[in-house]
């Protein structure tokens, strides 16, 4: 049988060097342990309460507290709280903390315990049982892999209409009691030899592969580069034509894409097109996709990657390359079956999978996990809009060449037989999360019915914006605590229940057509940034391109 020698699609990353954490404590007598809570309601009261029995068990031991409010940040990477930060764990001799209670909640914490082991202050990280392996994986990825973790079960978030402080300890205090003696023994015993000599992992991002189409295949599966489904062959030829798809050189870093860190290369964005399926024409839109997720200020791509929720990315692909690819923007607008459709999501997904190196139950830690998790890709119908194209509203040129990418977790259809349909269905929608976004789409038919009746897109937003409402009371906790209320939030008066606003800005949302007949609502992005907006940058020999892969569309036969 004959066989290919393909490349590796693993990004490579500067975090390769595993490091020891710090030597433990002799004792706790006269030291001062640093009791550190992270950004939910309930964490300060928490570790309240861990300091009073800590105390029964250490009279002699001091204690200081520092509570960090932004979730979803590593805390060196803040300038306006790492000073702080610093300053207060320069006074401390070791560290506890709580925090690590959800997905991504608890990746970030494994970042931020690294950062506090490379200052040299040995450290203790608090964990729900089942997320531990992102907790782990964090402090990992940031290189130290044998970060101690106490472990424990519990709510990760206080329900509505208690007091905090007093469910807190009615909820952890036995909890606490039974974690006392670990966490002592996590701050004093001595290091083990693989706490001392952790192990150094293989670089497998200047691996080539050779055998047969199965044997690929299978290799390929096992080692998490792909999901199962076939895959084109990443040879060199096959990358090298791929790559015919921008001028940017080969080892040029597009991104680096969190919690790996990974290189997002020119090559290594290109092997991973090309075992999605893609052709070089859709290489300018992995790109620009790479560049959009590496984002760091707009887009934190492990709250998304790494969450508890089931968040979907969404590609919207905008200009004049949407025919170049043959890609569909009318009827049957989110079901893919074209091409690029298919496999620029699933191209995305591995980019995910392969240089932001997050996998199944490790780092993606979503607990229903989704049906789009492999991506979604689509198109906006420009000539079918009475509006500007998409691009324009992010401060693009109308009509250029982009991709919005956008991390919704639920979709809703709306009728749209009339202009009162429409935004009543909008004003009906509802998502719980911290930051509440939406990806609006309409048909043709109805975007031009809204701008008769005199409604722009902004109008349209301000709309939901005015009118989707709820009981305060029915607002989650979750969405109004937490220590990082939303932009523009009035908490609601203890007691009371008053209408209050499910959007409570319109920074994540933004509207686009396409599709036939019904309208689709989009929701849930927001609470990890976006959605952002990059150009589609197109090689210098784009035609020479396009005529060799020109992007047909099926030709279904007659039956």
């Amino acid at each position: 049988m004959e066989t290919f020698t393909v490349l590796s699609p693993w990004a490579k990353t500067e975090n390769t060097v595993k490091k020891p954490i710090n030597p433990r404590l002799d004792t706790l007598q006269g030291k001062t342990v640093g009791l550190y809570a992270s950004f939910k309601e309930y964490h300060p009261f928490f570790m309240q309460e861990l300091e009073k029995q800590m105390r029964q068990e250490c009279p002699e031991t001091f204690f200081s507290h520092f509570t960090y409010t932004v979730d979803t940040q590593q805390i060196d990477e803040d300038p306006e709280n790492f000073p702080a930060f610093k300053k207060w764990l320069d006074k401390v001799d070791a560290v506890v903390g709580v925090g690590a209670d959800m997905g991504s909640c608890a990746l970030f914490m494994g970042y931020n315990f690294a950062v506090i082991e490379g200052l040299g202050v040995p450290s203790v990280l608090l964990s729900k049982v089942q997320y531990v392996p992102s907790a782990s994986k964090g402090a990992s990825a940031r290189s130290y892999p044998g970060l101690r973790i106490v472990t424990y079960d519990g709510p990760g978030f206080v329900p509505n209409g208690v007091d905090c402080k007093q469910w807190t300890v009615d909820t952890y205090r036995d909890k606490i009691h039974k974690m006392v003696p670990q966490i002592l023994e996590a701050l004093t015993a001595p290091l083990t030899e693989e706490e001392k000599h952790p192990a150094q992992p293989k670089d497998w991002s200047a691996e080539t592969f050779t055998g047969t189409y199965d044997e690929l295949d299978r290799t390929f599966y096992e080692h998490g580069w792909t999901n199962g489904t076939p895959f084109k062959l990443p040879t060199e030829e096959a990358v090298e034509e791929m790559c015919k798809g921008t001028d940017l050189p080969r080892d040029h870093v597009v991104a680096v894409l969190p919690p790996l860190n990974g290189e997002a290369t020119v090559e290594k964005i290109a092997i991973n097109g090309i075992l999605a399926g893609c052709t070089p024409t859709m290489m300018p839109i992995l790109v620009a996709i790479a560049k959009g997720m590496g984002n760091h200020d707009i887009v934190k791509l492990e709250g998304w990657t790494c969450s508890n929720a089931g968040w979907l990315p969404t590609v919207v692909i905008s200009g004049p390359i949407r025919n170049a690819i043959g890609i569909n923007c009318g009827r049957n607008l989110l079901s893919a079956y074209t091409r690029p459709q298919s496999c620029i999501a699933r191209a995305m997904a591995y980019m995910v999978m392969n240089i932001s190196g997050v996998r199944s139950q490790t780092e993606d830690m979503s607990g229903p996990g989704s049906d789009s998790r492999f991506g979604l890709c689509i198109a906006e119908d420009e000539e079918g809009s009475p509006w500007k194209s998409l691009p324009s509203d992010f401060g693009l040129e109308n009509g250029d060449n982009a991709v919005t990418l956008f991390w919704p977790s639920e979709h809703t259809q709306i009728p749209t037989a009339s202009v009162s349909a429409t935004l009543d269905g909008l004003c009906k929608v509802w998502h719980g999360g911290f930051d509440v976004g939406a990806m609006v789409i309409l048909p043709p038919e109805t975007a031009k019915m809204l701008q008769d009746a005199g409604y722009g897109k902004e109008d349209i937003l301000a709309y939901m914006k005015e009118y989707n409402r709820r009981p305060s009371s029915q607002i989650p906790r979750a969405a109004i605590g937490n220590n990082h209320p939303r932009k523009g939030l009035v908490f609601p008066a203890p007691g009371l229940v008053h209408s209050a606003p499910l959007f409570w800005n319109m920074d994540h949302s933004f509207v686009l057509v396409g599709g036939r007949d019904w309208g689709m609502c989009y929701l849930g992005g927001g609470d990890h940034g976006g959605p952002i907006c990059e150009k589609v940058d197109l090689p210098k020999g784009w035609d020479v391109l396009c005529k060799k892969y020109p992007g047909t569309k099926p030709r279904y036969v007659d039956y």
